[in-house]
């Protein structure tokens, strides 16, 4: 465990190559959305000495719970291939999550209702990345109807790359005790 650890460098070089070569970087459309990854139960947490400074305290909306850890950043191409997945304590906004991806893409890029707020749109929008999320039901949505149905459908395969981490390899279930494992593993 303690060699295939310190290959956490290398595994995210050959990562990083893997999606290059297979033009995740420089696609036209990416996909942005978060995912919890829990540190131990809620109960124990105020037990438990692992990760103790680094994870906090989050909610989970599409879970509807509280959660302690981390929460994990991940922007995949319309195709599904990761493009770049970080990691904050779990009560950092993902407004201010998006900001450790945001050099790894740039183009149309899909994002879910926590994304929404025309100030990290025009913040992104120097950066190259033009954002598209959907509106909460209260708010008036001017753009063509056919757009927001993609914009919906093409939010589909984050979700499903989500679930294939979560239930493939177990991304959600941190059975790291330390960030050089964590980062290792995640790689």
């Amino acid at each position: 465990t303690r060699q295939a650890a310190n290959l956490w460098a290398v595994k995210g070089r050959l990562h990083r190559d893997l999606a290059k070569s297979l033009g995740a970087g420089k696609g036209p459309i990416h996909i942005v959305d978060t995912f919890p990854m829990k540190v131990c139960s809620f109960k124990r947490s105020q037990r438990s000495s692992v990760f103790r400074g680094e994870a906090a305290y989050g909610y989970c909306a599409s879970k509807k719970e509280v959660y302690y850890g981390f929460q994990g950043h991940l922007v995949v191409t319309a195709e599904g291939i990761v493009t770049a997945l970080a990691v904050t304590p779990a009560n950092v906004n993902e407004t201010r999550g998006i900001w450790d991806l945001a050099p790894s893409f740039q183009g149309l890029t899909f994002g879910d209702k926590g994304y929404l707020g025309k100030p990290l749109k025009a913040e992104l929008m120097n950066e190259g990345i033009h954002l598209e999320t959907p509106l909460r039901k209260n708010m008036r949505d001017a753009r063509d109807p056919a757009f927001v149905k993609q914009l919906l459908r093409a939010r589909k395969v984050v979700e499903t790359v989500i679930s294939q981490l979560t239930r493939r390899f177990w991304i959600e279930r941190n059975h790291a005790r330390d960030r050089w494992h964590l980062t290792s593993r995640i790689n």
